[in-house]
């Protein structure tokens, strides 16, 4: 495990003292780790030989936890083609939880994303958390915990999982393999979480950002074909990275016009921004961050990609083309 020494030793005593709650609540930015946590927890919740470290990791039960395998852990995840998890999951954890432990002294059924089932869903597992059954355990992570409902969130311990230092993330990645520029890079790209800075690391188009950022550093002098070609290559390429490329761009020009502050999260680029950040003004970096809000808003409501990214991109370049067009309170996109 790395960092989260507060949450995890927390965690830790409710197990020890074989008292946990009926139900917790681990929230935190997406990749800091929190679905690690929760399957050591498990782990920990059901060692039949735990020592002062916690779970002993040899036993009959921890090998099951780690392999996956244990019959009284249950996780739901999200089906990769939904958008969320389905209301029949969560009735069917319910009725899970419902039956006595095969092997272990009690069952944990694990939430990976509760944020996005859906309000029928949640619903659905309030009697679960206000009757719960014998001595189950019931785990929920959620990047974004304010999407569950006040009467979910109300019922469940809270342990938040904050960004890790600088430092961690450095100490982890060099213990990854990542060394040179490419460290720094990573290191401001991943906000803290060691999961993200993986999928970064490990990112099989890296042109693909290098591209974004070149052309958002030299936006007026682009044609309309040039972003429309832009948004039919972005629209083919995974949505994350491309999201944080649009959304730390102009976080670091925001940095640079507002107080001269330095280029934190792409390093890489730092001349390009700050060339930028010599023609532009503040109203007009905040109407093109309003741009890349709405279209994340716009991508989130399943809007179709290359028109989504076609319409920013277009915004974008119109908005840093004519200053009078930046007034973020009084346009609209």
């Amino acid at each position: 495990m790395i960092g989260h020494e507060a949450a995890i030793a927390r965690l830790r005593r409710a197990a020890a003292a074989d008292r946990p709650a009926t139900a917790y609540l681990l929230a935190g930015p997406p990749g800091v780790g929190k679905r690690r946590v929760a399957d050591a927890f498990a782990m920990e919740l059901l060692c039949a030989n735990p020592g002062p470290d916690g779970a002993c990791g040899t036993c009959a039960q921890c090998v099951r936890v780690a392999a996956g395998m244990h019959p009284d852990v249950l996780v739901v995840v999200r089906d990769t083609d939904r958008r969320d998890i389905r209301t029949e999951q969560a009735r069917e954890l319910t009725r899970w939880l419902g039956l006595r432990p095969f092997m272990a002294r009690r069952k944990v059924a694990l939430i990976d994303g509760a944020e996005t089932l859906n309000e029928h869903g949640q619903n659905a597992l309030l009697k679960t958390l206000e009757e719960p059954p014998g001595a189950a355990v019931l785990v929920l992570t959620a990047a974004r915990a304010s999407q569950l409902l006040p009467t979910v969130r109300s019922r469940c311990q809270h342990v938040r999982l904050d960004p890790l230092s600088d430092a961690e993330i450095t100490s982890f990645l060099q213990r990854e393999g990542v060394a040179g520029e490419h460290l720094a890079v990573l290191i401001a790209r991943a906000g803290g979480c060691p999961g993200r800075a993986l999928s970064l690391r490990d990112d099989p188009r890296p042109e693909q950002r290098a591209t974004l950022l070149d052309r958002l550093g030299r936006l007026p002098e682009l044609t309309a074909g040039d972003l429309s070609a832009l948004a039919q290559s972005l629209a083919r390429a995974d949505l994350e990275p491309t999201l944080e490329t649009f959304t730390s761009w102009y976080r670091d020009l925001l940095g640079a016009v507002a107080g001269g502050a330095a280029v934190r999260h792409n390093p890489d680029a730092e001349p390009s921004v700050q060339a930028v950040a010599g023609r532009t003004s503040l109203p007009t970096v905040l109407h093109q961050l309003r741009a890349v809000c709405d279209t994340l808003a716009a991508l989130e409501r399943n809007a179709n990609r290359a028109l989504a990214f076609e319409t920013l991109l277009l915004t974008l370049r119109r908005v840093e083309r004519d200053p009078t067009r930046a007034d973020p309170w009084t346009n609209s996109q």
